[in-house]
This record gives structure tokens, C-alpha cells and sequence, in this order.
């Protein structure tokens, strides 16, 4: 957690977040209207309904694909010899 000395620390830091948080929105906020080819005040409950189910889908085959995917290329962990030394203590120094 971050202490801060004084006030005016604290407002410096204040401000500084606020206007990297204001140009990270600042594009999403200032798109215009026509950017998605359809409008979206007209939609009806079916298209909506659609869209998503259809992102529903989506998801779930990329899961699937994921999953499948993971489990076909996963290769077993290679074996070699027992490097712990307490269970394979090093040999005792010859004179």
C-alpha cells in the first residue's frame, strides 16, 4: 500500500492517474456513432438475442478448441536421474 509524505503528494499522484485514466477512455468515449455497421437503437429483442447467443458460441468453441488443443500437444515431463541430495547423497571424498 502506498503512503503518502504529504497533501501535496497525494494530489500530484491524484492527477496524474486521472489523466492516464482520461486518454485510456478518451478514444472509446469520442467514437462516433457510425462506427458499427448497424445501429444499435433499432436492434429488436431477437437480434440481441442473438448476438448473444452467438458470442455464447463463440466462447464455448474457443474454450473446446483450447482444451483440445492443450491436452494434444502436452508431452510428459522428461525423466532423469534423482538430482536431490538427500536422497542421493554425494559420495564420500577418498583419501
Amino acid at each position: 500500500m502506498t503512503t503518502y509524505r504529504s497533501p501535496a503528494s497525494f494530489l500530484r499522484s491524484l492527477a496524474i492517474g486521472t489523466a492516464v485514466n482520461v486518454a485510456a477512455v478518451a478514444p472509446a468515449l469520442a467514437a462516433p456513432p457510425f462506427a458499427l455497421p448497424f445501429d444499435v437503437v433499432t436492434l429488436s429483442a431477437r437480434d440481441v438475442h442473438i448476438l448473444l447467443y452467438g458470442s455464447i458460441a463463440l466462447l464455448v468453441v474457443a474454450l473446446v478448441a483450447k482444451v483440445i488443443r492443450d491436452r494434444h500437444y502436452r508431452e510428459p515431463a522428461p525423466q532423469g536421474p534423482d538430482l536431490r541430495w538427500w536422497k542421493n547423497p554425494p559420495p564420500a571424498p577418498q583419501p
